[in-house]
């Protein structure tokens, strides 16, 4: 399978939500599971190794 773009940007305000998330997994139901996640952050592209999610009430 070729890859896959999709651009996960925050609805409200500027923090990603667990909507936001859920809306992720949507968009990628068809995606292999063990396709290599890639980010930007501050113009330089990279693979995802771990991530931390802090949850406020």
């Amino acid at each position: 399978m070729s890859p896959v773009s999709i651009h996960l940007k925050p609805k409200t305000g500027k923090e990603i939500t667990l909507d936001d998330l859920r809306e992720l997994v949507e968009k990628t139901k068809g995606v292999s599971g063990k396709s290599p996640v890639v980010i930007t952050a501050n113009n330089r592209t990279t693979r995802i190794n771990g991530l931390d999610i802090d949850m406020d009430d």
